[in-house]
């Protein structure tokens, strides 16, 4: 039994890694239209951009050492783990019914 629930849970987290880089790196795909955005914003208003990806920099960068200082076990890796695993089920579901990512 344990064979099958780690093979079931090795392939929902190939198929859900799978289908984020196929849609991730394709033309047109999701990292095209993300940072065609943000280019496109950085033209726009290069001043409220770059204060914005500093500003998000420096909160990430406060809220890694916080945790880091504090040694609190964190649950958000098991919450990755599952997430990747649902967008594996999404994925092979997409691949049985349309026969594609």
């Amino acid at each position: 039994m344990d064979y099958v629930k780690a093979f079931t849970t090795i392939t929902l987290i190939l198929a859900g890694l799978g289908g984020v880089s196929y849609n991730l790196f394709r033309d047109d795909g999701w990292l095209e239209i993300i940072l065609g955005k943000w280019w496109q914003a950085q033209l726009d208003n290069p001043v409220v951009a770059i204060t914005v990806t500093i500003a998000v920099a420096v909160i990430g960068k406060l809220w890694y050492d916080h945790n880091r200082a504090t040694g609190k076990a964190s649950k958000l890796p098991d919450v990755l783990i599952y997430i990747i695993m649902a967008t594996g089920v999404y994925f092979l579901y997409q691949l049985v019914v349309n026969g594609s990512f």
